[in-house]
């Protein structure tokens, strides 16, 4: 599985769901982080990114627990494994 974190009123995590058909993207699952999601903050802990995501948002996080940072890095990585 593969994890998005996102955040509502981030510029960066928008451009994202703009540019990619992110329900197209198999093995992906959206998170976001707002108000008391306490999957998305179990999630963002047991990736050991609590810290990252307190400086800055989207993070993605691939099965093979690549961190991806970046929206134009995180739009490349989805557009090539969309389906």
């Amino acid at each position: 599985m593969t994890y998005l974190f996102t955040k509502q009123g981030c510029t960066a995590c928008e451009s994202i769901r703009e540019n990619v058909d992110l329900p197209s993207v198999k093995g992906l699952k959206v998170l976001n982080l707002d108000g008391e999601n306490s999957e998305a903050l179990a999630m963002l802990a047991y990736y050991e990114c609590v810290t990252l995501a307190e400086k800055q948002l989207p993070i993605l996080v691939s099965d093979s627990r690549e961190v991806v940072l970046g929206p134009l890095n995180i739009t490349r990585y989805l557009k090539e494994h969309s389906g």
